[in-house]
């Protein structure tokens, strides 16, 4: 796994798939950043419910293009400063919530150079 500058060190892009504030899932992923292990540290975005729906239209190759929405750039900014990415999730009619899709569809753009190309990723719920 890539190691941020703190090579001891790993940080974990958390994204919580629910936009309710009292969530069970949101929760789960408070619990995991307080009880992540000595050199773990959890950061969680809590932006998704700001993302534009994606529209490869208005989506460009740059991350740091000023005419992309600002929650879209600091979410690509947030995933490229991290070494692996947790999704707390809970399922909403046989799939994952709409904002969780929408926020995946911004991350894995620009095709084959996404900011979290190559990260572990892993999923989680409750």
């Amino acid at each position: 796994m890539a190691q941020n500058q703190d090579s001891t060190a790993t940080t974990v892009l958390v994204l919580v798939g629910s936009l309710r504030a009292a969530s069970i899932n949101r929760q789960l992923a408070e619990l995991a950043v307080e009880s992540a292990p000595e050199g773990v540290t959890l950061q969680v975005f809590d932006r998704l419910g700001e993302l534009p729906l994606y529209n490869e239209d208005i989506d460009t190759d740059d991350i740091d293009n000023g005419d992309l929405a600002e929650p879209v750039r600091a979410l690509r900014a947030a995933a490229a400063a991290v070494d692996a990415a947790l999704v707390v999730t809970p399922e909403y009619n046989g799939s994952i919530p709409g904002v969780l899709k929408n926020a995946i569809d911004w991350l894995s753009r620009p095709w084959g150079n996404s900011a979290l190309k190559d990260k572990p990723f892993a999923v989680i719920g409750t």
